[in-house]
């Protein structure tokens, strides 16, 4: 007992174990949840799964090639990139006009802002399932925005059953649910700057654009990197939202990369075909952050 209460007292000196204790239960559940699966899947991804004998079989590459070789693969990896690469863009876009509205100091009163700000958490507070069954109700041949249509452009779109139209209408959905988030991310990085940087810049006669291009900019770029890494790894396995509204539809012009692995996994029981999937995944999206943050690193060094 005394050599316990020695060793957390040396090591008391030295760290915070009750920070420790705090940060305790997220590491168990990432090691759990992601970490874990992650590691499993590896050797997973160079079997073949038997169901006979429930049983794994080594094949090598061979899942690999299946999977460089099949059409259906490459289509949803087109989809998925579309779809990822506008949304994050349309988040951006988004969020950058609101939290610079918010930011701004034209308010008539600080409760008319925070008004304001609530309504604009709104989208926030659905779940993907809730939003993409709200939206279904509006996107739907009788519903509100298809009337909107039919009065305004005398024409019914179909917003989910139209292959032009189907990927924008589920991207719009997902942009109008996730931009919140964001929003509050920027706001609170230019909520952060220095008041001084923008009075010393109207000082030497710098207009407002000249102060957000050499002053906000620059000093949001490293928050603006860490929005588009998570936005575009959250979009890029996006799946309850997309498949409650289409399934993949129509004529697969929805079909994300998410919807391959879920068909190959858990319909099919390809479970070596679909680790190898999970692998392409990770594999990617980490090179996709590796790069990010290499480009990043040496432009900020110029």
């Amino acid at each position: 007992m005394s050599l316990f209460r020695s060793l957390v007292r040396r090591y008391k000196e030295k760290y915070d174990l009750v920070g420790i204790l705090f940060i305790g239960p997220p590491i168990i559940y990432l090691f759990l949840i992601i970490i874990y699966p992650l590691i499993t899947i590896f050797p997973a991804s160079f079997q073949e799964y038997v169901p006979s004998s429930q049983s794994f079989v080594f094949v090598g590459l061979k899942q690999f090639q299946r999977l460089f070789a099949d059409k259906l693969f490459w289509l949803s990896i087109k989809t998925t990139f579309v779809f990822a690469g506008f949304t994050v863009i349309l988040h951006l876009l988004l969020a950058w006009a609101l939290a610079l509205l918010l930011n701004t100091r034209w308010w008539p009163s600080w409760r008319v802002r925070n008004l304001f700000r609530a309504v604009l958490l709104f989208p926030w507070i659905f779940s993907p399932a809730a939003c993409a069954l709200l939206w279904g109700i509006l996107y739907h041949p009788r519903g509100f925005l298809s009337y909107f249509s039919q009065q305004l452009l005398h024409t019914r779109i179909g917003f989910l059953s139209d292959p032009k139209v189907a990927l924008w209408s589920v991207l719009l959905v997902n942009g109008w649910n996730w931009y919140p988030f964001y929003m509050i991310i920027l706001l609170g990085g230019l909520q952060s700057i220095d008041r001084s940087l923008y009075e010393s810049s109207e000082i030497d006669g710098a207009n407002r654009f000249q102060s957000f291009f050499h002053i906000t900019l620059p000093l949001m770029t490293p928050l603006m990197m860490m929005i588009v890494i998570i936005d575009f790894i959250g979009t890029f396995i996006v799946f309850d939202l997309v498949w409650i509204m289409t399934k993949g539809g129509p004529l697969r012009t929805t079909y994300l990369i998410s919807f391959f692995l879920y068909e190959k996994g858990l319909m099919t029981y390809k479970l070596g075909y679909a680790s190898a999937v999970s692998v392409f995944m990770a594999l990617f999206l980490s090179a996709f952050v590796a790069v990010y943050l290499i480009l990043y690193l040496r432009r900020s060094k110029v």
